[in-house]
């Protein structure tokens, strides 16, 4: 344990100045389709709307139908757990902005739902997709994209804006259908908004499943490239103890587990955290900024953050971890590998962005 409390410590030491939802299918009670707010409704949707509703010149429809067990419940709550995809907060901003209708009439989120009430949110829908995805790889199986840093995977509610989810099912429709919740377009991981990098997508459900599976088995090969602020006095390969190993004469394996930090978006090296395993290594020349090669062993989410902070190498524009202010967050995911997931699947690699080798300069 004097190691363990000893990196404790140390994790104490190099942080303290640095600063889903259910799973399920759309059925014929979820209607995602997109259509004018205005337009005349099909013979089978007797719903009526509101005169004064607000009226955008196109609305994402999302309807449910109230079951037995919602009955007495408010209907930002009913909304919230009928609709996948939906959070309550925003099924409650949109009723308040006039958008819930209940059997045709409006109604404030506050509701309370009787059993076999019709429910609608006429939500914006997101500026049209206009921009298509940088395809690395298409197989049977898998569709492989580059994510730009500064872009989300997939949107988190209905108005936000397109990400890259949207790009892809442009393109390749089918995605749009593997996944269990529909936020997700296919997605079988994610990466942070300010990383760039290769993302695999799924074309069927079996397939979005065995990844999804092979991710959280930790069978999936990840690896990475980050550019990080290294100090004067900075020293590598670090002394091992019990939550550092070496793996070769400039190899590491950081052992350190993580679990929640101090404030809501961060996390944190703690002794009573989550197994966190990666492997770093040098991949440039010592000086003020380096660049290094991450393996990720384990999906932890800031997984590659925490521990390079941790080991007093912030990545250079990693502000919440305490790394220098830059234009982007350099962290980039650099190589995929699904094959001991589906049979036939190969490594896929999106290429280095040049601003990583000019940021060493």
């Amino acid at each position: 344990m004097e190691h363990a409390d000893s990196a404790s410590a140390r994790s104490e030491t190099r942080t303290a100045g640095r600063s889903a939802p259910p799973a399920g299918t759309l059925s014929d009670r979820h209607d995602f389709s997109t259509r004018p707010a205005d337009a005349p409704s099909d013979r089978h949707d007797l719903s009526t709307r509101p005169a004064d509703a607000p009226s955008d010149n196109l609305s994402t429809r999302l309807v449910c139908v109230a079951e037995s067990e919602d009955d007495g419940a408010r209907a930002d709550v009913v909304l919230g757990r009928r609709l996948v995809g939906l959070s309550r907060r925003v099924a409650r901003e949109l009723a308040l902005a006039g958008r819930l209708t209940v059997d045709g009439r409006r109604a404030p989120p506050s509701h309370r739902v009787r059993a076999g009430e019709r429910l609608e949110l006429a939500a914006p829908a997101a500026p049209a997709v206009v921009e298509g995805p940088e395809l690395l790889a298409a197989t049977d199986a898998l569709v492989y994209v580059v994510k730009p840093a500064g872009l989300h995977t997939h949107r988190l509610r209905p108005d936000d804006p397109p990400a890259l989810a949207d790009r892809v099912a442009a393109r390749f429709p089918e995605c749009a259908a593997a996944s269990l919740d529909v936020r997700e377009g296919g997605a079988v991981h994610r990466l942070d908004r300010g990383t760039s990098g290769v993302v695999a997508f799924a074309r069927t459900r079996d397939a979005f499943l065995a990844a999804r599976d092979a991710f959280a088995a930790s069978r999936v090969g990840k690896h990475y490239m980050a550019v990080t602020t290294c100090t004067f006095d900075h020293v590598w390969p670090p002394p091992p103890d019990s939550w550092l190993a070496p793996v070769s004469a400039s190899m590491v394996e950081v052992r350190a587990p993580l679990g929640p930090g101090f404030g809501r978006d961060r996390v944190a090296v703690r002794r009573t955290g989550q197994p966190a395993r990666t492997r770093v290594e040098p991949h440039s020349p010592p000086g003020a900024r380096r660049l290094w090669s991450l393996e990720l062993l384990t999906g932890r989410r800031h997984q590659a953050r925490v521990h390079l902070a941790w080991l007093g190498l912030p990545i250079l524009g990693d502000e919440l971890y305490g790394g220098d202010p830059a234009d982007r967050l350099y962290l980039h995911a650099l190589r995929l590998d699904l094959s001991a997931a589906i049979a036939g699947e190969e490594p896929i690699t999106a290429p280095l962005p040049p601003e990583f080798t000019a940021a060493l300069a």
